[in-house]
């Protein structure tokens, strides 16, 4: 398949017509290595065969450039297999005439003479007049195309033979068609030359006469092969792979190839080999093979060049973008001539731009031509690249890269090179390739001391974001070899205490002795009393799973009063960590701990390095409080840096916070798009997350009915048997599993399991562990109903201690669902009532299910409840739950309420005070809720009544109760 070549085939069709009209001509086809000259010249030749033409052709070639008139003898041998012999032996005859008597042939019988002469009896001078006169007879009979592939190749004498047969074309009926490769050093000879732009004589006698002349060129004509544009290699990749392509495939084979079709090619080929689809997967794959066929091609054009021009070849592959006249010729080690010979050898074989000092012919030729450089030579020149680029201020992180290409140069310029870059990487916001670049810096032998203690520090502050065991182990390493104590507190405070894994390398033993180093040092200045503070705050957190740990952090919680100052990052921190203790003990009520993290997130600037402090905390506690109003947006904004900075840790733990922060608004699938991101962003190994991370998603995946996944990413995690919260939250995993098994009594013994777990650790908030409730249920199911009330009332004890609406309402939720008689449905109206007051829609609609199902409510109660239900579970487009509702609604009442358009009463009380001028905080302050929950039934009111907004609110009621 012959593309974008139409121009230049109507310009050879031309050429032929006017030779079989007596006129001949030269026509040259330029084009670099790989671009499809001897394709296009077999395309002319079947344009030849099908016009009559006589085809004579040869190939020249490297290794045959010494053979004397060895093309010559290829034009003639080309003849035996497409003329009859009476008119081989007729033009043969006719050419031995020209040899004027100095060898005859007569000997022979006429017409059965069909060898050419014997070429070493043959003079310079006779092998040209011979070859004229040959094709004059051929001429006179038939039209003639001859074709020279590679011409730069061809041995000396064959081209002087040619050029007398070129020079009388203008009479003859014969079109003369030499391909050249541009750039080669053996194109520029002379006798090349002359070929190239021939002169016109007058023909011999029997072939016309007359004198020379200079050609005018109108019929000669250059035909320049370009790279093929990218609608032709959508058409190639489709007639080898598949029609159905992609685009980012073919953009990365035309990426690949640089449009040159024999690297397209080539690439097709490894690509059908390997059963690459065209899919943007396998793009992945494309844009790394290495054909050996094409590996071949360049070795040979490289060997055939001189020294110069390979090694500016090589020069300019190193540089890459960073190439220009002196950074190549001081690489090539070349002087100005040098360097310009060779530079405009590669732009004519179409290695370079045209335009700049760049290689131009696609990405798998310059990896094959750094693969064809001798590893001593590449490494000397990456060296020496290395240097240039970082001598003469170039963007460190290109000199790097040079060094990053060889395993064994280092020294200390090496290593200053590599944490100039490191530092370029790290202010752009890419710490992957901050820490590849100090990686390797560790492993020269000259980096020791205070020196290796800041490469260490620099490559944990690169890794944190991405790699939070590795730069754990660095920071544990580059402590002892610090010279200061405020050196030593900074490097520990580089890992927030989510991030610090206490068994790991004894890490609390040496915070704690840090810790006491700087009270010991006793300068109590501002400095260090920040830093006293900060590792203050990660002994807390640390320590939060010991009862007596718990009870000192609650008497310094209480001792700071209660509005602690917040000025400065190291009173954050402490008060924060405090907090959080005082939260998963259930020890300071929700209003309390939710004022104070809103106070710490409105200091805080929304960015992913909070991940590293204790601000996660606070948001936990945001959560669990229902205090999330800005949360949601805050996050969002540190969620969008720390994807453009690529830290996974860092996104990960924000994903956590996001999805926390969905399941406190009772937005479960909001919560549950976030773990799978989470999911995602740990790949198959979890275990480097953070322990708040794997709790995280355990937690989601309960709320969202997934307890398998819950289980499975549980016991992926490292430390779940050795983290009491990990392993409680395990046991309630199994338990809910149990229990979907129709097996209560071992349910009840995981929950129970749980909460011992969780009173050893004294972590008695039913916020952080719920374990009780589904306790008092597994009881109730087994027909132990005093066992069932003792739970469900420890419960809702400590959630009354807490005071959010969420636990609140789903602890009366459980107390009513085990209580018998009318004190049941009492129950689960008060939690009804408690609920509304929260923003979480969820658990409201779960409260109204159970109301609307309890054996003791009245029937029309339950038929209310239930009709709330199902709205509630439509508007939050939960559709599991919605069937289920509506399959209780048509056993309640005989029929499934499916309009859901009309207004709950909640709806409606809301409306008329909008609809009365009040506002929405007004609104909130009168019923005691929050203002998000009353935007949210002003939005569903709106809808169901057909309205935009406010302003046509009290008609739309005035016409909703007509209709009722």
């Amino acid at each position: 398949m012959l593309l974008e070549r139409e121009s230049a085939l109507a310009h050879a069709a031309a050429a032929l017509r006017r030779a079989e009209g007596g006129q001949g001509s030269l026509l040259v086809v330029r084009g670099p290595l790989g671009m499809g000259r001897s394709t296009f010249l077999e395309s002319l030749a079947d344009l030849g065969r099908a016009q009559a033409f006589v085809l004579l052709r040869a190939q020249a070639s490297v290794t045959e450039e010494r053979f004397r008139l060895g093309v010559v003898r290829q034009l003639v041998d080309s003849l035996r297999a497409v003329v009859p012999p009476d008119d081989m032996a007729r033009w043969l005859r006719r050419a031995d005439a020209s040899l004027s008597g100095a060898r005859s042939r007569t000997g022979r019988a006429h017409g059965t003479l069909t060898a050419a002469p014997p070429w070493s009896e043959l003079g310079r001078q006779q092998a040209s007049r011979w070859l004229a006169m040959l094709l004059c007879a051929m001429s006179d009979d038939r039209p003639v195309v001859l074709m020279v592939d590679d011409l730069q190749w061809a041995d000396a004498e064959s081209l002087r033979a040619l050029t007398l047969s070129l020079a009388r074309r203008a009479r003859q009926r014969i079109l003369f068609v030499f391909s050249v490769l541009p750039g080669d050093v053996r194109g520029a000879r002379q006798l090349v030359a002359d070929l190239l732009v021939p002169q016109r004589s007058g023909a011999e006698p029997g072939c016309g006469g007359g004198r020379p002349e200079s050609g005018d060129g109108m019929s000669d004509r250059t035909l320049e092969l370009a790279p093929l544009g990218l609608n032709s290699v959508r058409v190639l990749v489709e007639k080898a792979l598949g029609s159905a392509t992609d685009s980012v495939f073919v953009d990365t084979v035309a990426a690949r190839s640089g449009g040159n079709p024999l690297l397209l090619r080539a690439v097709l080929d490894e690509a059908q080999y390997l059963r690459l689809r065209p899919t943007a997967t396998d793009a992945v794959i494309a844009a790394t093979l290495r054909p050996e066929r094409v590996r071949q091609r360049l070795d040979a054009f490289l060997r055939s060049q001189p020294d110069h021009v390979r090694r500016t070849a090589y020069a300019l592959t190193l540089l890459g973008s960073a190439a220009d006249e002196q950074f190549v010729a001081r690489l090539a080690e070349l002087d100005d001539h040098g360097r310009a010979q060779a530079v405009e050898v590669l732009r004519l074989a179409g290695f370079m731009d045209p335009d700049s000092y760049r290689l131009a012919s696609g990405s798998v030729l310059r990896d094959l031509l750094e693969e064809n450089m001798p590893a001593q030579e590449r490494t000397a020149m990456r060296g020496m690249t290395a240097e240039l680029l970082h001598r003469t201020g170039r963007r460190a992180e290109l000199a790097a890269e040079q060094l990053m290409a060889v395993m064994t140069l280092r020294g200390p310029r090496a290593v200053q090179i590599l944490r100039t870059a490191a530092d370029s990487a790290m202010r752009r916001g890419s710490s992957r390739d901050a820490a590849r670049y100090l990686r390797p810096a560790l492993l020269d032998s000259s980096v020791s001391g205070d020196d290796r203690a800041r490469l260490l520090v620099d490559l944990a502050t690169a890794e944190r974001g991405f790699a939070t065991a590795a730069s754990l182990r660095h920071v544990v390493e580059a402590v002892p070899l610090l010279g200061s104590v405020r050196e030593r507190a900074d490097t520990m405070l580089l890992l927030g205490p989510l991030q610090m894994d206490p068994p790991a390398f004894r890490v609390d033993v040496i915070r704690a002795s840090i810790a006491d180093e700087l009270r010991r040092s006793g300068t109590g200045d501002s400095a260090e009393r920040e830093l006293a503070l900060r590792l203050e705050a990660r002994e807390h957190v640390l320590s939060a799973q010991d009862p007596a740990h718990i009870q000192r952090a609650l008497r310094r919680l209480h001792d700071l009063g209660p509005s602690p100052r917040l000025a400065t990052t190291g009173e954050r921190e402490l008060v924060t960590s405090l907090m959080h203790i005082a939260f998963v003990a259930g020890a300071v009520p929700a209003r309390q701990l939710g004022s104070l993290c809103a106070r710490i997130l409105e200091r805080e600037p929304s960015a992913p390095d909070h991940v590293h402090t204790t601000v996660p905390l606070a948001v936990n506690i945001l959560a669990g409080a229902e205090r999330t109003e800005g949360t949601a947006s805050w996050l969002r904004e540190a969620n969008r840096q720390a994807q453009r900075r690529g830290g996974d840790v860092e996104q990960a733990v924000i994903c956590c916070e996001q999805a926390l922060v969905a399941l406190a608004d009772g937005h479960l699938a909001t919560a549950q798009e976030k773990i799978i991101q989470v999911d995602a962003l740990a790949g198959p190994e979890s275990s480097d997350l953070p322990t708040v991370c794997a709790a995280i998603l355990s937690i989601v995946a309960m709320h969202t009915d997934e307890p398998e996944l819950a289980e499975q990413l549980l016991i992926q995690h490292r430390l779940h048997a050795e983290n009491q919260h990990l392993a409680a939250l395990l046991d309630m995993a199994r338990g809910t599993l149990a229990a979907r098994h129709g097996d209560p009594r071992t349910a009840l013994e995981h929950y129970r399991s749980a909460g011992r777990r969780a009173e050893q650790i004294g972590w008695l908030n039913p916020v952080v562990l719920p374990w009780s409730s589904p306790a008092a249920l597994m009881h109730h199911r087994l027909g132990e109903h005093e066992e069932a009330l003792t739970a469900a009332r420890l419960e809702l004890e400590r959630s009354r201690a807490w005071g959010s609406p969420t636990v609140l309402g789903r602890s009366l939720v459980t107390l009513g669902r085990v209580t018998t008689g009318h004190r049941g449905p009492t129950l689960l109206e008060e939690a009804v009532a408690v609920l509304e007051k929260g923003v979480n829609s969820y658990e409201l609609c779960r409260g109204l299910y159970a109301l609307g199902t309890h054996p003791a409510a009245r029937r029309k109660q339950r038929a209310d409840a239930l009709k709330r239900a199902h709205d509630l579970a439509n508007e939050l487009d939960i559709h599991a739950l919605a069937k289920k509702i509506g399959g209780k609604q048509t056993e309640t009442t005989g029929e499934s309420d499916t309009r859901g358009n009309k207004l709950t009463p909640s709806e409606r009380k809301v409306s008329r005070l909008a609809a009365a001028g009040l506002s929405n905080s007004a609104i909130a302050q009168h019923l005691g809720t929050s203002s998000r929950m009353v935007e949210k039934h002003l939005t569903n009111s709106y809808r169901k009544l057909g309205i935009s907004g406010r302003p046509g609110l009290a008609t739309a009621l005035k016409r909703a109760d007509a209709e009722r």
